[in-house]
């Protein structure tokens, strides 16, 4: 089995890049992909560890695109597989994301101190995440962790909704790469594209949903994932539909469209009792790889 879709605390994973080779070579995958979210602050660790394992690792990213919402594009992720990580263009537009996203978060957490009355600063959820990536779950950790008055009757993923798009406490991006421009970077470095967690995705017709990304340029499509353990399916009665459902559903989608199969865990660390290889990749993907 292999897993190309990992997080590791460079952005908002819990373990180090080798902490994540050590536990994928633990359970003998094959290979793994390290794709943080707007970020290849890991990979250097991640490739130098990797020469030390009978592992094959892979370098990626992930990266959040601009919403679209009369696309019906939004909270949508595009993954970029077997990418020049010291490519110049990347780095520099990646840290251009990274500010956007930093400043994003920072008006978030004033909007919920400012306006809902959260106890909550952008500077102690910075100190929470670690790295330099800030993402909604930290926010969410924080929001649960100095409130917790405010917020014991409502779940996880109600929070997370009201920090997303159309959430009472969301505030856009002023910079972020669109469908195209993300596509169109990760190919510039030599990487291929793939459409993250399809199944995720609240859309009116999810084959013209692929269709869209296909005109854009994507070449591949995740196909395994643990739908059963992520939003919005998790803890859900449809978490166990989702997972014996979209698999399959994605699977003839690809052939039919002729694009790249992938697949992964989206493992962070443990949370929401995800492990490491638990999607369940074959190892025939990785023909088109390496």
């Amino acid at each position: 089995m292999i897993d190309l879709h990992l997080h590791s605390n460079a952005s908002d994973g819990l373990q180090t890049p080798s902490q994540l080779i050590d536990l994928a070579a633990n359970i003998k995958l094959k290979a793994i992909a390290l794709t943080d979210h707007d970020t290849v602050a890991g990979i250097d660790e991640f490739l130098l560890y990797g020469e030390t394992k009978e592992i094959i690792v892979i370098p990626g990213i992930e990266i959040s695109i601009r919403h679209e919402p009369d696309k019906e594009i939004i909270d949508v992720h595009i993954i970029g597989l077997n990418i020049d990580h010291n490519s110049t263009k990347l780095i520099n537009i990646i840290e251009d994301q990274i500010k956007g996203r930093l400043e994003q978060k920072k008006a978030i957490c004033k909007c919920l101190r400012e306006e809902f009355g959260y106890n909550i600063t952008f500077e102690e959820v910075k100190a929470y995440a670690g790295g330099n990536v800030v993402g909604r779950p930290h926010i969410v950790e924080i929001m649960k962790k100095n409130n917790p008055d405010k917020v014991k009757e409502k779940s996880t993923d109600q929070l997370f909704k009201m920090i997303s798009i159309n959430g009472e406490a969301f505030v856009d991006r002023e910079v972020e790469l669109n469908l195209e421009e993300s596509i169109e970077l990760i190919k510039s470095t030599g990487g291929i594209p793939i459409l993250a967690h399809p199944g995720i995705y609240e859309t009116s017709n999810k084959t013209k949903f692929i269709e869209l990304f296909i005109s854009a340029g994507i070449e591949g499509i995740e196909v395994e994932y643990t739908y059963n353990k992520n939003r919005p399916f998790f803890q859900t009665d449809k978490a166990n539909w989702a997972q014996n459902f979209f698999p399959d559903y994605f699977r003839k989608i690809a052939e039919k469209y002729h694009l790249i199969k992938s697949g992964g865990s989206d493992y962070h660390g443990g949370k929401k009792g995800i492990k490491i290889g638990d999607a369940k990749v074959p190892d025939i993907y990785l023909k088109d790889f390496i």
